[in-house]
Parts: C-alpha cells; structure tokens; sequence
C-alpha cells in the first residue's frame, strides 16, 4: 500500500510538473526541495514526508490531497482506503477524508499516539486551519501561544506560521482537521 501511493504521488507530481512546463531546477526554485528528491519522489522510490509534500503542493499551487486522492469524484472513503501518512515514528497519523480539484478546502482525520510531537511547517498566505477534537487532549503551539483542547473544543487559526501538534497523555488523541484555502489553488 505504501509502495502504491509513492507511485501515485510520483505520477501525479510528474505531471504537475510536465503541465506547468517546469524542469526540474525550476521546480526545486519554486518548491525549497531539492532537485534529487523531487527525482525520488517522481520515480517512487521514497515516500515524501507531510512537510515535503506540502511545500511541494504549495509551490505548484494545488491542494496537498491532489497527490493523494485517486478519484476524486467518489464520496465513500471506507478507512482502509484513506491516503495515510505518517510522522514522528508512526505516532502521528493523518489520514485524507476529502479534497476535489477546485474546492478550496480539504479535510483530515488525524489520531495523534501518545508522546507525539509533531511540527508542522507554514501553510500558504490566506490558510485557515481549523481543528476540532474528537477524543483526548491536544496541545498545539501556533507561534508563541500554546493552546490545549479536550474532547468537543475547536479552534481555527491563520496557518501561515510554524505550529506544532502535542500528545502530552497516555491516550490517543483523535481530531478532524480543515485546511480553507482563500484564494483557489
């Protein structure tokens, strides 16, 4: 499964890539990922990080899910069929709900494992985040402010500064997460 959806982010960055006419130099420019990733990541053989793959989504100015999603006109993602990525040793797992070409918005369900630590780089200009949690306790850092969320609390922020996503318990904690795009990518 992971072996599949490196191919298919490989295929689909080829061919953002290959659309806009960008070698790839002009994409490292562009993106801040090194020319020999982006050759990985092409070809499949390496599995590109959330952190990577979003400054890569950022650059070319699509969606993060647009390398993920493999039809987006379905409307059922059964679990075991939902793109996952996975960080900081496997304890913070993010799994794509929903994203369509040309909708501003995509969403994700995200099961943060105790001690997970995860950062998270700026989004684009005019990114709002929203989180809402469905069990456990969250910490997020947004900047210099620390917020901490239990069950049913949400937040919503400018996402355009460095955050950073806490399990500072022994429990899983579970949240559903929105990224609005403004302006359309």
């Amino acid at each position: 499964m992971e072996k599949d959806l490196s191919m298919r982010i490989g295929q689909r960055l080829r061919f953002y890539r290959q659309q806009r006419k960008l070698s790839l130099d002009d994409l490292a420019e562009l993106t801040g990922v090194s020319k020999p990733m982006l050759g990985q990541i092409e070809r499949g053989t390496s599995n590109p990080t959330v952190a990577t793959l979003s400054k890569i989504a950022f650059g070319l100015q699509v969606p993060f899910t647009a390398f993920l999603v493999e039809n987006p006109s379905v409307k059922i993602f059964r679990v075991e069929e939902q793109p996952l990525l996975q960080e900081d040793h496997g304890r913070f797992q993010t799994y794509n709900t929903f994203a369509a070409p040309g909708v501003p918005l995509e969403t994700f369900r995200i099961r943060l494992l105790p001690g997970c630590n995860h950062d998270s780089e700026p989004h684009g200009l005019g990114v709002i985040e929203s989180i809402t949690v469905y069990s456990g306790t969250l910490t997020i850092e947004i900047g210099a402010e620390t917020c901490t969320l239990e069950q049913g609390d949400s937040l919503s922020f400018s996402a355009d500064t460095h955050h950073v996503y806490k399990n500072q318990t022994d429990n899983v904690c579970e949240i559903a997460l929105q990224l609005f795009y403004s302006v359309q990518q």
